[in-house]
C-alpha cells in the first residue's frame, strides 16, 4: 500500500463522511442500481482499504461500483451531485492502482 495514496484517500474519505447524500442524486440510478446503493457499497470498500484490508472481493465490488459511477458522471450537471459521484470515483480510482489486481479479473 502506498502511503501518498492512503493519505489522499484518507482525507477524501473524511470529507466525504462529512456530507449528506445530494438531494440531486436521490432516486437517479445507473445500469439498474440505485445510486445510494453503488455509495454505500463503495463506502463499505473504502472503509476496507483505509482499515488496511481490502478483500479480493472488496475489490471487485469497487471496481464495478467505480464503472458505473464513471459511466454517470457525464449525464450529472456539475452541482453537489457530481461531485459526490467524482470524489467516490476518485477513491475508488485511487484504490485500484494501489491493490493488487485479482488474478483473473
Amino acid at each position: 500500500m502506498s502511503w501518498a495514496t492512503s493519505d489522499e484517500v484518507s482525507v477524501l474519505w473524511a470529507e466525504h463522511l462529512g456530507l449528506a447524500f445530494p438531494d440531486d442524486l436521490k432516486g437517479v440510478e445507473i445500469h439498474g442500481e440505485p445510486v445510494a446503493l453503488l455509495d454505500a457499497y463503495t463506502a463499505g470498500c473504502v472503509t476496507g482499504y483505509v482499515g488496511g484490508r481490502l478483500s479480493d472481493h472488496q475489490r471487485l465490488v469497487l471496481d464495478d461500483c467505480a464503472r458505473a459511477l464513471r459511466d454517470l458522471l457525464p449525464r450529472l450537471r456539475h452541482g453537489e451531485g457530481h461531485g459526490y459521484v467524482a470524489r467516490l470515483v476518485r477513491m475508488a480510482d485511487l484504490i485500484l492502482s494501489d491493490s493488487p489486481r485479482v488474478p483473473g479479473s
